[in-house]
Formats: structure tokens, C-alpha cells, sequence
């Protein structure tokens, strides 16, 4: 079989994708074009980068008033043993028993 030799031509590797008849300014992309194509994806990173910054505060700002709660708890027990252990002091039977107290500890 016998090849035509324009039929070479139609599968050359210096053919245009594009036909010739449409305008240059189609196949060249402005550097400003190509730049904006990445603004959508460069905000999105952003935003998420916003969303799990924001969460972590909020998350911890809610720690921090459960733990002061926690620890205002334990001073107001502690406070409180020690009242009932050394007494206001108001009266002589709320001395006896912290002096009783006291001297408990002192032979541990």
C-alpha cells in the first residue's frame, strides 16, 4: 500500500490544536488571568485556616471558666475546713476545738 504524501502532514506534531481562523488572544492567557485563577482557592485556604484558629480560641476560652470554676470550688471547700477545724474564734468552745485540732497535727 502506498501512502499519499500529504496524509503525512495531517499527523505532524507541528499542527495547531486550535484552528487558525480563531482570535490570538484566546490562546494566550494574560499573567493577570493566570494570577487570578488562584484567588478562589488561596481564599478558601484562608478561611479555613480563619475557621480552625477561631475554634480553638472559643475552645479554649470554654476551658478556662470550667477550671476557675473548679478551683474557686476547691479554695471554698478548703475555706471551709478550715473554719470547721480552727473555728471563727467567736467563742471559747470554737478555740478549744481548733486548739485540739492544731495539737492533733502536731503529734502526727
Amino acid at each position: 500500500m502506498t501512502h499519499a504524501p500529504h496524509s503525512k502532514a495531517a499527523f505532524s506534531t507541528s499542527a495547531r490544536v486550535h484552528p487558525s481562523y480563531l482570535p490570538n488572544y484566546i490562546h494566550t492567557a494574560s499573567k493577570s488571568a493566570k494570577a487570578a485563577k488562584w484567588i478562589p482557592p488561596a481564599l478558601a485556604v484562608a478561611a479555613v485556616g480563619y475557621g480552625v484558629s477561631a475554634y480553638r480560641q472559643q475552645a479554649q476560652l470554654d476551658q478556662i471558666p470550667a477550671a476557675s470554676e473548679v478551683a474557686e470550688r476547691r479554695r471554698r471547700q478548703a475555706a471551709l475546713v478550715l473554719d470547721d477545724a480552727y473555728g471563727d474564734r467567736t467563742s471559747l468552745e470554737g478555740l478549744e476545738r481548733a486548739m485540739r485540732v492544731y495539737e492533733a497535727q502536731q503529734q502526727q
